[in-house]
């Protein structure tokens, strides 16, 4: 008979706790957030996308009424801080800011560690597009987009990226094949000795971002000539895009956005793409954005889910035309 009544106490006990947890996750989900949220930067502090997170987390703090703590997890390419945000739980509390190359780029090319990270989470918001330039010292002959592919039709040219596998690594390759063109990639870790090197003559040119450039243009020791990007720059107008002078493909330059680990609640990503997206329309952040040469978004997740599979198939595209042996 006792053994009756334990085995009927630990239903009983089962059973409201499978209830109680059926029954408490909406109200978790409606209350979120009630603590801190941790949004995880892949990389080093002080660096491009460090600097934007924390722009856009201070800013969605005050809409979300809860602080939104910065957290630093560099390491292989991103991998570092993709793995320890996707072990956590689902809830809304754990977050990444990630970029086209550590959620579009990386899968495809990793063969270790960046290989699961497509099937390891969902998207939250695309944050900003952002631009390229190609650029040449001031003191280069070439003046136009026609005159450098002229140039590497006579002889090679050579361009700086701020690393292999990155963005501008692959559209330059792409613009190589397109142009039939002899380019050789030299890739540096970041952006800074790139820009050392080609206005110091050692290199013919760099594609980078254009907060890298800005001041190298501005300052009359670099010559911008095209950009990749959805459009001209504000800050640079003078400066046509690859479009406008021909070349397709080159308007998905990269992106920052979002994500959260597989299983987070819909209603709780929704609640967290709308804040981002009241504080990308905020003018102190679109200024912001303007001089790093991004374009603010703020999406839905359905949205940055249609850029992160757009991003994928070209680079996979990418790989496929160019043939490019790429492995990190």
């Amino acid at each position: 008979m006792r053994q009756r009544c334990r085995i009927f106490t630990t239903i009983l006990i089962v059973a409201a706790c499978l209830f109680g947890g059926v029954i408490a996750s909406p109200a978790q989900a409606a209350d979120y957030p009630d603590k801190p949220v941790t949004l995880v930067v892949p990389f080093s502090p002080g660096g491009g996308t460090d600097i934007l997170a924390r722009l856009v987390g201070a800013e969605v703090e005050k809409v979300l009424g809860q602080p939104v703590v910065i957290e630093n997890r560099p390491g292989a390419s991103g991998a570092v801080g993709a793995e320890y945000v996707a072990r956590q739980q689902p809830d809304g509390y754990h977050l990444i800011f990630g970029t086209s190359t550590t959620h579009a780029i990386a899968p495809i090319i990793s063969k270790t560690r960046m290989a699961g990270i497509l099937e390891k989470f969902v998207p939250v918001s695309e944050v900003a597009k952002s631009s390229l330039i190609l650029a040449v010292p001031a003191s280069s002959p070439i003046k136009t987009l026609d005159d450098y592919v002229k140039a590497a039709k006579a002889g090679t040219l050579t361009y700086g990226t701020f690393g292999i596998g990155s963005t501008p690594h692959l559209l330059g390759a792409m613009f190589a094949k397109e142009t039939d063109t002899q380019m050789v990639h030299v890739p540096y870790k970041g952006s800074s000795p790139a820009v050392a090197d080609v206005t110091g003559g050692h290199i013919s040119s760099v594609f980078l971002t254009v907060a890298a450039l800005s001041g190298s243009i501005k300052g009359g020791e670099l010559r911008g000539l095209a950009v990749a990007g959805s459009g001209r720059l504000e800050s640079f107008p003078d400066i046509s895009t690859f479009a406008e002078a021909g070349y397709k493909g080159f308007d998905n330059a990269g992106w920052f956005g979002i994500f959260a680990p597989v299983g987070t609640p819909a209603d709780v990503l929704g609640k967290i793409s709308d804040a981002v997206a009241k504080a990308v329309k905020l003018e102190v952040v679109a200024k912001r954005f303007g001089e790093l040469g991004l374009t603010p978004v703020g999406s839905s997740p359905e949205a940055l889910q249609t850029d992160w599979d757009q991003s994928v198939e070209l680079v996979k595209s990418i790989l496929a035309k160019t043939n490019l042996k790429i492995q990190k």
